[in-house]
């Protein structure tokens, strides 16, 4: 089973991206901030982690990193309004896998979740 975990404090958001996701198959965990996100990747490893880029307090970018600590291989997709070449540069240095442009139809979410997904599987078997 695929288990992902969504961060985003916007609810509405974090409903619509659950529901899409556990539509597809997936087993979905959400944490609505990125204080709430930490102790659940501390207790569980995640095979895909989505978070939204702008959020009080820990941002996207910083509970990535702190992730990557935890379970360097997780493949993250970052999701935010900000698309500046400088954030993407930093989003791929620290291992981000793919960064969504808001606003996004929820098919290229599914898409991108998709395309991660399989190259974490052929990783993964890779190095067994």
């Amino acid at each position: 089973m695929i288990d992902i975990l969504v961060v985003d404090d916007d609810r509405t958001n974090l409903e619509l991206i659950k529901r899409a996701l556990e539509r597809k198959g997936f087993e979905v965990h959400c944490a609505t901030s990125g204080e709430e996100a930490l102790p659940k990747i501390l207790k569980r490893t995640f095979s895909l982690m989505v978070t939204d880029l702008n959020m009080t307090g820990l941002d996207g970018l910083e509970l990535s990193r702190k992730a990557f600590e935890v379970s360097p291989h997780m493949p993250i997709i970052m999701i935010t309004g900000n698309t500046s070449p400088e954030l993407i540069c930093r989003a791929t240095e620290i291992g981000i896998s793919k960064v969504l442009a808001k606003p996004f139809l929820l098919n290229e979410m599914l898409e991108a979740v998709r395309c991660v997904v399989e190259n974490w599987k052929e990783l993964a078997s890779s190095t067994e």
